[in-house]
């Protein structure tokens, strides 16, 4: 973790305590929050959302000089004489000294030598020593809006008016049978079939025991799934919908078709994608920024074994240029996994004289199966991807241009093979599932040169997708088809 000691005047702040980086956005908070100001008010924070109001919290240390410049746009102090108890009454504003080492006598500036942070302070203040721990505070200030339904979303330093835009996003409890579908949760990109799931909050002022889900593409629905349980209202839970083959880029709609009060939340849209294919030799390369020693990758083959890894890196690397080729062994799925300890990316801090880094995955032939970098947040960013060809040389001494075709495909039994040899050569063949189990062998023993059509029945193998490896006098050539009965 970044722990810096910073001077009142320091331009970007870094938490320095015991989190690890910011809550994921649209977290549904789960515990109250109970927050006493320096008057000795208590807010309560669920009675608030309760309420229908939304709850602003800025999080800040009166030795950050970016919350006192905050402080002074009178960003919080407009949405507060506006939208708060004295305006609209939507929303409720509260600054919060976060940082558990900062006295009390910091705020009003009676010790410490910083100026009074309540002067002028319309709303709430107070010293809390441990919400930062509450909210995974990760630098400061943090400053979040908490929605009726709990989620969390943080604000930036903003403007009152962009506050109130995102205000306006916010999820309140409406009807008494009223389910909302918050997110989804499910992969997005496979080389496998894809699991549908989403997060499934309830808020209808009734307990919520059942909804059905269907899941449509362009040609129709592909999953449906009655749900049961027991949510109170807010309370949530991810749902399993199921899970559908894929074979190339794909838009989905998930949504509630059961009955409900208002469906104004009862859809989302999601772009599944196939995994992009690789050779068998995979570059990674990556622009390590300020802080390497919190920069790991990983590469799993189809059963979850590491084959592969890097990292952390030393911290006279930082800024440098790293490289490594791996070569993998087996055709089949594999999935790249970029971590960053800290949980901010490849964010050098330009304030220290650096550059954001970034990362890349690429094949032997350039395909970039996997890349990010700069401010982008991850802890555990993981990629499928497919390995379905070796990289070999040689094949183009056995077979002419376009020589190898597999049709229909998807198939939903039959399978035409068809080759054109340059040479009377010995031919094998073998299909492998996802995972790599071989599931279908063939030996069609010396094949003359010239034109060649083979038919395979596959009507054996399940639906899904598949990996076959030609081997042509010693060489082999790989190709993808997909079982879709």
């Amino acid at each position: 973790m970044k722990k810096l000691l910073l001077t009142f005047t320091t331009a970007l702040l870094v938490f320095g305590g015991t989190t690890t980086a910011q809550i994921a956005n649209g977290t549904i908070l789960t515990q109250n929050v109970i927050i006493t100001d320096l008057d000795g008010n208590v807010h309560d924070v669920f009675e608030y959302l309760d309420e229908g109001k939304t709850v602003v919290l800025d999080l800040f240390a009166t030795w950050c000089g970016p919350c006192w410049t905050y402080q002074n746009t009178n960003a919080l102090k407009n949405l507060h004489n506006t939208y708060g108890p004295e305006g609209t009454g939507e929303v409720v504003v509260i600054a919060v000294e976060s940082d558990p080492s900062t006295p009390v006598s910091h705020i009003t500036g009676a010790t410490g030598g910083g100026p009074d942070w309540t002067a002028g302070t319309p709303y709430p203040m107070a010293n809390h020593n441990t919400i930062a721990n509450t909210f995974e505070q990760g630098y400061y200030p943090y400053i979040i809006r908490i929605c009726p339904n709990r989620q969390v979303f943080e604000l930036g330093q903003v403007s009152a008016p962009a506050i109130m835009a995102q205000v306006g996003q916010c999820i309140s409890e409406t009807g008494s049978n009223t389910p909302a579908i918050l997110a989804y949760t499910g992969d997005k990109e496979t080389c496998d079939d894809i699991e549908v799931a989403v997060t499934l909050q309830n808020i209808g002022s009734e307990e919520l025991t059942q909804a059905t889900f269907e899941v449509t593409d362009s040609e129709g629905v592909v999953l449906t799934y009655d749900w049961t349980g027991n949510l109170a209202t807010y309370e949530a839970t991810n749902v399993v919908i199921g899970t559908t083959p894929i074979d190339e880029t794909t838009d989905v709609t998930v949504s509630i078709t059961s009955d409900v009060d208002d469906a104004a939340n009862s859809s989302i849209s999601q772009t599944l994608t196939y995994a992009k294919e690789s050779t068998s030799v995979v570059i990674v390369r990556i622009q390590l920024d300020t802080y390497p020693t919190e920069t790991t990758w990983k590469i799993r083959n189809a059963n979850n074994t590491i084959v592969a890894s890097g990292g952390p890196y030393a911290s006279s690397q930082k800024h440098q240029v790293v490289e490594h080729e791996i070569q993998l062994d087996e055709i089949g799925c594999y999935s790249f996994t970029m971590s960053d300890e800290y949980g901010d990316g490849l964010n050098a801090g330009m304030w220290q004289g650096g550059t954001n880094g970034f990362y890349s995955l690429k094949s032997s032939e350039g395909t970039t199966l996997a890349s990010g970098g700069g401010n982008d947040h991850y802890f555990d960013d993981i990629t499928p991807f497919m390995v379905t060809s070796y990289a070999v040389t040689g094949i183009d001494d056995v077979l002419v241009s376009e020589s190898f075709n597999l049709f229909p495909n998807p198939t939903s039994g039959a399978l035409k093979v068809e080759l054109e040899l340059l040479s009377t050569e010995k031919v094998t063949l073998d299909i492998f599932d996802i995972v790599g189990k071989s599931v279908y062998t063939k030996d069609f023993g010396t094949i003359a040169a010239g034109y060649a059509l083979k038919t395979l029945n596959v009507d054996h193998l399940n639906d899904g997708v598949y990996i076959m490896n030609v081997n042509i006098g010693g060489n082999n050539i790989v190709s993808k088809f997909v079982v879709r009965k």
